[in-house]
């Protein structure tokens, strides 16, 4: 039929008393802006992603082997009435291959056969194959990445960079991010507005372990944290490592208990954004918190122990959309340069 359509380790949790009301998140008052949304009632970011065992830039690695031509990409298309559908899907279940939309946002490039991701010649090795399409999971980041920097200045824009999903997305003026072989570097000023730069694994799932080392320099309400979003329930998700000038999320969020975890005490927090960018255009739905009660800005981060920490507080969480290391800033300035693995 032809389609056209455009958590796990040992927790130590303390139960406290619950009060307060919902907060606004990022900023206070005003809320932050979600990422994965162009604008307000823009569209909905990417889903696509990685997955272990995905799709391989270049074949298969043969000692020696050096990666052939420009990198093919089979990033699937985001914002339709089709976001479940994989690449493979796209390529022979619909007449869309050959469309604008698709052929200028580079979507499916591989599966509609407009590139080729073979590999070069290898030096005692066979040539490079090019990768299945992966089914899922939680991702990991690749052992060797040979991709060159890439910049990125938008105020929405996702792609795939050394097997890993980035995003940026601001809610006024471009800014700018630039993917590197270990992470990825931020920079913001006030004129961004709302500014998220991110980069990890979708669809992600529980089970990520997220290394990371960053050089952080905020002036003003930033956040350096794991972040990412479920669906079925729509839920919006931050692990704190550091911040700026204000502790997240504020005093109007409703604290629920700590966890323990990787050698630090995170306090959890539950807020609600009413009518507010998210992944689905603009929905009401919660944000679940754990921020560090110490900022550090480099270590290890098991994710599991806080998902589990929060279903015990009865905060349900759906289908994993993303699990990334994320630098936001809210109208201020500063700089990142992070890097970051995910097992």
């Amino acid at each position: 039929m032809s389609r056209h359509i455009v958590t796990c380790g040992l927790l130590t949790l303390t139960l406290i008393a619950c009060s307060g009301a919902d907060d606004d998140g990022v900023g206070g008052d005003n809320g932050s802006g979600t990422g994965g949304v162009d604008g307000v009632g823009g569209q909905v970011g990417t889903g696509g992603g990685f997955a272990t065992g995905g799709a391989a830039t270049g074949g298969t690695f043969s000692t020696g082997g050096t990666g052939g031509g420009d990198t093919c990409t089979n990033i699937r298309p985001t914002g339709t009435e089709w976001d479940e559908a994989t690449c493979a899907q796209w390529a022979s279940e619909t007449d869309e291959c050959n469309s604008a939309w698709m052929i200028d946002n580079h979507y499916c490039d591989e599966s509609c056969g407009r590139c080729t991701s073979g590999g070069g010649d290898g030096s005692g090795g066979a040539d490079g194959s090019g990768g299945t399409d992966g089914t899922g999971g939680s991702g990991t980041s690749p052992t060797t990445c040979n991709e060159a920097n890439l910049e990125q200045c938008s105020t929405y824009k996702v792609g795939e960079h050394c097997g890993l999903t980035y995003e940026i997305w601001t809610d006024s003026t471009a800014g700018c991010m630039t993917n590197t072989a270990n992470g990825f570097m931020a920079t913001w000023t006030n004129a961004q507005g709302n500014y998220l730069a991110r980069k990890g694994v979708r669809p992600g799932s529980t089970s990520p372990i997220v290394t990371y080392s960053a050089d952080y320099n905020p002036n003003g309400n930033s956040y350096l944290a794991v972040y990412g979003w479920t669906q079925n329930p729509l839920v919006e998700y931050y692990i704190v490592e550091s911040w700026g000038s204000w502790r997240p999320p504020g005093d109007q969020a409703e604290m629920l208990g700590t966890v323990t975890s990787d050698g630090g005490t995170y306090d959890i927090y539950r807020s609600e954004r009413v009518n507010q960018p998210s992944i689905e255009g603009n929905k009401t739905f919660y944000q679940y918190w754990s921020v560090r009660q110490s900022k550090r800005t480099s270590g290890t981060i098991t994710v599991a122990q806080h998902f589990d920490a929060w279903e015990a507080y009865g905060l349900s969480m759906g289908t994993f959309y993303e699990v990334s290391m994320v630098v936001e800033g809210y109208y201020s300035s500063g700089n990142a340069n992070v890097s970051v693995s995910f097992q």
